[in-house]
């Protein structure tokens, strides 16, 4: 079977010369389907970055990224936004909404932008934010949204086109701790694991690791495994 992720020695490196820094150094990771994976680590560690490139919103200074078994570093600019409506889903620290739209053409517009619309569009996005308790907020905007409500409608938004993978990039940061853990725990366990989702999730937030099956830890551009018990101090 085809890991739904694979990053066989990435790289990624800014400037040049002597001024140049490496993000990310020669990162192996597989994920497989359904599988729910943190990455973690020191602000400046080169999280965000990987988590850009795996998800093909950056390129890579060298190394193969591969989804659904299929070689994409290097694909076109065209075919690359295919593949991220189609096969990801993003779920943002800052929520990343439309302030314009209302809650549910928010989740409306990527299915429009896959090609799917009208009622379609409308029964899906309704039936994804019932299931994620905003049934009664669907015509409201962003501004009268709570933290927690805005997260729900991202991650609705993230779900719309029913990507086998979700990247998630600091998703419980803009959130207290008692709403950040059950909006990851509906996402993760709801909505990911009992639907054959993998999920891959940065994050400082220790609590995340009891729904996690695996936690990474990376550091100075390299990834390493740890057992999800003891992880070095995080700064």
């Amino acid at each position: 079977m085809d890991y739904v992720l694979e990053l066989q020695d990435v790289s990624k490196t800014y400037g040049h010369g002597r001024t140049a820094v490496k993000a990310n150094d020669r990162v192996n990771l597989q994920i497989q389907p359904g599988e729910i994976v943190l990455i973690m680590g020191p602000s400046g560690s080169g999280k965000t970055t990987l988590l850009s490139m795996a998800g093909l919103l950056l390129s890579t200074s060298s190394g193969i990224i591969c989804v659904l078994g299929e070689q994409i570093d290097h694909a076109s600019a065209s075919h690359r936004a295919h593949m991220r409506l189609k096969t990801l889903g993003f779920v943002f620290q800052s929520y990343n909404l439309m302030e314009s739209l209302t809650a549910i053409e928010n989740v409306e517009l990527v299915m429009n932008m896959a090609g799917v619309r009208g009622s379609r569009a409308k029964e899906r996005a309704r039936e994804l934010l019932a299931m994620l308790g905003l049934g009664e907020r669907l015509d409201h905007k962003p501004a009268d949204l709570s933290g927690g409500e805005k997260q729900r409608v991202a991650i609705a938004r993230a779900l719309a086109n029913d990507p086998p993978l979700i990247l998630a990039d600091e998703p419980t940061g803009n959130l207290d701790s008692k709403t950040g853990q059950e909006v990851m725990e509906l996402l993760c366990c709801g909505l990911g694991r009992d639907q054959g989702r993998s999920i891959v999730i940065v994050t400082h937030d220790h609590r995340l690791r009891s729904i996690a099956d695996r936690v990474l830890w990376l550091e100075d551009g390299q990834l390493s495994e740890t057992d999800g018990n003891y992880l070095p101090e995080m700064t």
